[in-house]
């Protein structure tokens, strides 16, 4: 009777566990590398095996505490990666039917990313979106100090987008609370 019991409570937090490693949404699982390393750091001082090796006075040791120290002195705790948490692309080509749409999301407790481009049919969730877009938001260096004009072209170009598109929207929230609403069309310039 009791090896029963304990098999099944075997079984049951192996269940848990399974069930709870299976994603089916959009949310990142390695989020950018500022977060990441808030997220080491935390691991590291959960860590009791290496205790013994902090009892050892080695310079490797210390000059990892240094670099570390640092690293935190001269971030605000409020950023994230790429200077915004949120960042919504709506791009609009008419005459071939075809959407380019970008949604990232960075919030404290989840990272989401996903891309929904049908002019080379293509849709990204999770980890995949967030690896594609990594780089390109990395390359646009976006600050709310630029003018809409500047976030167009820097978009448009950053993502390889066709200039030629029918209407573009864009939504951005700014780490420092600034928050842009971009509409516009090829029909606005004319």
């Amino acid at each position: 009777m009791k090896k029963t019991k304990t098999i099944l409570a075997g079984a049951f937090i192996a269940s848990t566990i399974v069930l709870g490693a299976c994603n089916t949404d959009t949310e990142v699982d390695n989020p950018a590398p500022e977060d990441a390393t808030t997220e080491e750091d935390g691991a590291m001082g959960d860590d009791t095996e290496d205790d013994n090796m902090m009892d050892d006075d080695t310079d490797t040791d210390d000059d990892m505490g240094e670099d570390t120290d640092e690293m935190f002195e001269d971030e605000e705790p409020a950023t994230t990666a790429f200077g915004f948490s949120s960042f919504e692309l709506s791009v609009n080509y008419d005459e071939m039917g075809d959407n380019y749409d970008v949604n990232y999301e960075h919030d404290t407790d989840e990272v989401t990313a996903e891309i929904d481009d049908s002019v080379n049919d293509t849709q990204l969730e999770g980890d995949e979106a967030y690896t594609e877009l990594e780089g390109t938001f990395e390359q646009l260096e976006l600050d709310s100090s630029m003018s809409e004009e500047e976030i167009i072209d820097a978009v448009v170009e950053g993502f390889g987008l066709d200039p030629n598109y029918d209407s573009l929207e864009l939504t951005i929230m700014f780490d420092d609370g600034t928050e842009l609403d971009i509409e516009h069309s090829q029909d606005d310039e004319m």
